[in-house]
């Protein structure tokens, strides 16, 4: 029984039941979209622009539609000669301004044929009082303003419009790691996805019982498991981002 309760919390620990939900892909104009995918178990969003890599961009989140330059405080993302920076918007014709705390971590930022993918992350909830607040509530609806300027530097002279989001439920794909060869003998290796560069390797007994930990990355990736008891083990690998759990057999 007492394993049993521990592999059921352990899972659940891990899994968890919160509610995922994303936007889609947003069009805003003619090669600029924008897509924001909500973790209610990791209480993460992670926003992925995609826009020309010439020129910056730049979001201003549950913004009313019919004001271009929104009535001051409202959450900006925008990308420029400087990077992707946390801003938000004056109210007059000024250029957001740069936030106190920078909440967004950039996981990526490729460019492939004239076009870039940005990939960054943040808190649902950061506190600052100049960020929006993202819900895991289904069908909740944001307004959002979009501007494109005319180079990579930050300027008045920039193309500009407004579109909607709606957050639906969805199953948000998480980065698989493979872990072989399962059963094992000897040693087990941790195969990393290509967009994760370290995590945080757990391995436990049926008991609860911790006999590995360590902060792994991508060029150090083999446990030692010549000294294990043969049995079954539950190895928890986690991100910032997520969790997942492999069930190991030591042979």
């Amino acid at each position: 029984m007492k394993k049993i309760t521990f592999i059921l919390t352990f899972l659940m620990a891990s899994y968890g039941f919160a509610q995922n939900v994303s936007t889609g892909v947003v069009t805003l104009t003619s090669g600029f979209t924008v897509q924001f995918d909500v973790n209610g178990t990791t209480e993460k969003v992670t926003m992925t622009m995609v826009g020309p890599s010439d020129v910056w961009l730049g979001v201003a989140l549950n913004t009313n539609l019919g004001n271009s330059m929104g009535t001051g405080g409202e959450d900006v993302i925008l990308y420029d000669s400087t990077g992707l920076k946390d801003r938000n918007l004056t109210g007059e014709q000024n250029a957001p301004n740069v936030d106190a705390s920078q909440d967004w971590t950039e996981s990526s930022n490729t460019v492939t044929s004239g076009v870039r993918t940005i990939v960054a992350t943040r808190a649902l909830d950061t506190t600052d009082s100049n960020d929006y607040v993202f819900t895991t509530t289904n069908g909740t609806t944001f307004p959002m303003l979009w501007a494109k300027g005319s180079s990579l530097i930050l300027n008045y002279h920039a193309s500009r419009g407004g579109a909607a989001a709606t957050l639906g439920t969805t199953t948000i794909a998480l980065p698989e790691f493979n872990v072989y060869p399962n059963p094992t003998v000897k040693e087990l290796n941790v195969q990393f996805p290509a967009s994760i560069k370290e995590a945080n390797i757990s391995v436990y007994s049926v008991l609860g019982t911790l006999i590995f930990q360590s902060n792994m990355g991508k060029f150090n990736t083999k446990i030692n498991t010549s000294e294990w008891n043969t049995g079954v083990y539950l190895m928890n690998i986690s991100t910032p981002q997520f969790s997942q759990t492999k069930r190991i057999v030591k042979q």
